[in-house]
């Protein structure tokens, strides 16, 4: 019994912003896609963390979207490979905590599992809680990948295993719920009642893969046979855990592929996409240059953008052992250099590429908010703030704009600004005790502090001390909290 009713007679936003996810049982795919767009801008802008929260909004109204539920797993795994989270953020988890409704615990559960890909454990409850929710296709997806997980795992249950099996035959999948059946009957041969059961299932899969459920159809039985080496090449390609041999094959046909169809834009991004997968030897070279290839030839600019991509991981892979280096306690001053010069040359890599970026992409906020970022860290101040500026009305990121427009206003000396906007970031940013309330307080503390120096501001005083008190009960080692308190206590006292 579908879970899901679609309204026909949704309207779509005048003002272009998506909107609020409801968490009942109303299936609006014209909804869900402003949701949708908004998470493939965001993964493309590299906002891996909110582009999560999108897609799984934009599922609550339409969870039977492959192509979102697909695009999900992307935007979790860039996520995770940023390696800013060994799981869901707090942020995330607040907004798919798991509701008692079908719909909100599957959220719940593809987030977890999203997030921590070989935690097979957490994939069977998105398993579950897909094929509850008559998602047949989703429930193939994780399934295929967790049982392949689960099998690997050495400490895995047979009660696991048959519980995938009586999912996947719920949802018609045969041939992985008897291979799941098989795996339960090897941990416990003893059971004759969960063999028959398995046997029986291995019947029904018979019938399926043999095409006899359709031997009245045109070409039901010649079809299967047709499609079955198709379908161990698909199944091979969307596998999460790749054997080195099958990662061969894949790209052995991917590169076959492309030579028949050097034209075709699908092939070669096929290609460079599972070069980068693999990353053995020449493989993230080879997908550079087929990345430029198409650019060059197509003059599709997503290609120079994932070729991009590959230059800026590389040289901060440079990067990084230098960094290392340099923040050893016995660092000399050679290390640091050799550092310093190879921070620079990344900055203005990056620089370069998200000028040409921004350009390319005139009304892509987020982009300005990144080319921002850059002018900031390079101490171009005013060109931050202008870029700033035209990325406020960023959606999902508003805040993190304001407290780096706050603190160029800072940098630059302009105190009353600065107080502005981080007051404004305060009001509009409700939990306090995130990484980013406790930037934004922190920064309001500093201004607050040396206005209240300069000008011998008492009320100014007061407030930093009250603001640097609140940080300091909530996390008494953040930053030199504990050292700015004193201060502050001690100036309040000097201004009476």
């Amino acid at each position: 019994m579908a879970l899901f009713k679609k309204k026909n007679d949704a309207k779509p936003e005048e003002n272009g912003e998506a909107v609020e996810a409801s968490s009942g049982g109303d299936f609006d795919a014209t909804k869900a896609r402003k949701f949708f767009e908004h998470a493939k801008a965001m993964h493309e802008t590299a906002n891996y963390e909110y582009a999560v929260i999108l897609w799984l909004k934009g599922m609550r109204l339409d969870p039977s979207d492959m192509n979102a539920f697909e695009a999900l797993f992307d935007s979790a795994g860039s996520f995770m490979a940023s390696g800013k989270s060994k799981g869901p953020t707090k942020t995330q988890t607040k907004e798919f905590g798991g509701g008692r409704e079908p719909i909100e615990k599957y959220l719940a559960a593809l987030l977890q599992w999203s997030t921590k890909l070989n935690d097979w454990h957490s994939g069977l409850k998105a398993m579950d809680a897909s094929a509850k929710l008559d998602l047949t296709e989703q429930t193939h997806w994780i399934g295929d990948k967790v049982l392949k997980l689960a099998q690997n795992d050495k400490k895995g249950k047979k009660d696991a295993f048959v519980q995938m099996m009586r999912i996947f035959a719920t949802a018609g999948v045969y041939d992985l719920a008897v291979q799941a059946g098989d795996t339960a009957c090897r941990l416990d041969p003893s059971d004759g009642k969960l063999a028959n059961e398995v046997k029986n299932m291995s019947a029904q899969a018979t019938m399926s893969r043999g095409g006899y459920e359709g031997s009245g159809e045109a070409g039901g039985f010649m079809a299967n046979i047709k499609d079955a080496q198709a379908q161990r090449e698909l199944i091979e390609e969307e596998s999460v855990v790749k054997s080195e041999e099958t990662m061969d094959r894949v790209i052995d046909r991917a590169k076959a592929d492309f030579q028949k169809r050097p034209d075709d834009q699908n092939a070669l991004g096929k290609l460079a996409r599972v070069l980068l997968e693999r990353g053995k030897g020449d493989d993230e070279k080879l997908a550079f240059n087929v990345l430029m290839k198409g650019y060059e030839q197509h003059n599709v600019y997503k290609f120079k953008r994932q070729a991009d991509e590959i230059r800026m991981r590389r040289l901060r892979r440079q990067a990084m052992p230098l960094r290392e280096a340099a923040r050893r306690p016995d660092a000399d001053d050679e290390a640091r250099t050799k550092y310093a010069g190879a921070k620079k040359k990344l900055l203005d890599m990056e620089t370069e590429i998200f000028e040409e970026r921004a350009a390319n992409y005139p009304t892509d906020l987020a982009l300005k908010y990144e080319l921002g970022r850059r002018y900031f860290e390079d101490g171009r101040f005013e060109d931050a703030i202008g870029q700033f500026q035209k990325a406020q009305g960023a959606s999902g990121i508003g805040n993190r704009v304001r407290n780096y427009l706050a603190q160029s206003f800072s940098a630059m000396g302009w105190l009353d600004e600065a107080e502005d906007t981080y007051r404004e970031a305060v009001q509009n940013h409700p939990v306090e005790n995130d990484e980013l309330g406790l930037e934004l307080r922190y920064g309001l503390m500093d201004v607050l502090g040396r206005k209240a120096s300069d000008a011998n501001d008492a009320a100014a005083a007061k407030e930093a001390f009250k603001l640097a008190s609140s940080i300091a009960i909530q996390q008494i080692n953040y930053r030199d909290i504990r050292e700015r308190r004193e201060r502050l206590q001690k100036l309040v006292k000097e201004l009476g």
